[in-house]
């Protein structure tokens, strides 16, 4: 689990980010995104949780859908623009909480719905599994989780080869800054630096790990895969 060191160092990093993030402008999210929610199937009334909610790019659509969602993150800065975009919204249905994912604690059976977009992959391979586990206690019977996140290996299946390899030739095109990138990520990906993905189906095995049944995983826009599964009833 996250140390008070880690946490911090997680704080800082989204904090100095926070001034220009925006999910939305990102090409190929707005489909994880519109897939998540198609897996979730939030409901009017229902009780949601957001792991990771940076400044609400799935917040938002999910508050329109449910009764109540708990939006988690580890940045108040963050959180102090997604508070400005809700407002802008007309939203009120949406509770604030800043903590790191892994230290979020909430009580047994008292969730509907969990949900998480491209935060999850931050996390060590370990606290992922935990964060499904806890899900499922958090979940009542039925309730379902649904994670889009960066999705692949290290050169384990033929896909982890086809996403590294597509990432190389985009940025080999646009000459000495995209070669500049390849060196960077490359270097993350080798020591699991700030962003420690894990493929579609080792996603899948946590999920079967922790009990979730009717389990669906989708391939969806580049490196981008949704796992989505509902508690047992």
């Amino acid at each position: 689990m996250a140390t008070p060191i880690s946490a911090n160092r997680q704080r800082r990093v989204w904090t100095k980010r926070a001034e220009g993030w925006d999910h939305g402008s990102v090409t190929g999210l707005e489909v994880v995104i519109d897939t998540v929610l198609d897996r979730a199937q939030p409901q009017p009334g229902e009780f949601a949780v957001d792991l990771g909610c940076g400044t609400g790019a799935l917040t938002i659509p999910l508050a329109r859908r449910c009764g109540q969602v708990l939006a988690v993150d580890v940045s108040d800065a963050m959180i102090d623009r997604l508070r400005a975009r809700l407002s802008d919204a007309g939203l009120g249905n949406v509770e604030t909480r800043t903590v790191p994912i892994e230290q979020l604690e909430l009580p047994p059976a008292s969730v509907d719905l969990v949900v998480s977009n491209y935060a999850l992959h931050h996390l060590r391979d370990r606290d992922k599994q935990v964060v499904v586990e806890r899900a499922a206690i958090w979940l009542r019977p039925g309730g379902r989780l649904a994670v889009g996140d960066m999705m692949f290996g290290r050169g384990g299946e033929a896909r982890d080869w086809a996403i590294a390899a597509g990432k190389m030739r985009a940025l080999g095109r646009r000459g000495p800054g995209g070669w500049w990138r390849i060196a960077k990520n490359l270097w993350r990906y080798l020591w699991r630096v700030q962003e420690r993905p894990v493929s579609l189906s080792a996603w899948t095995a946590m999920f079967e790990r922790a009990g979730f049944e009717d389990l669906s995983n989708v391939s969806v826009h580049a490196e981008a895969g949704v796992v989505a599964g509902r508690r047992k009833a």
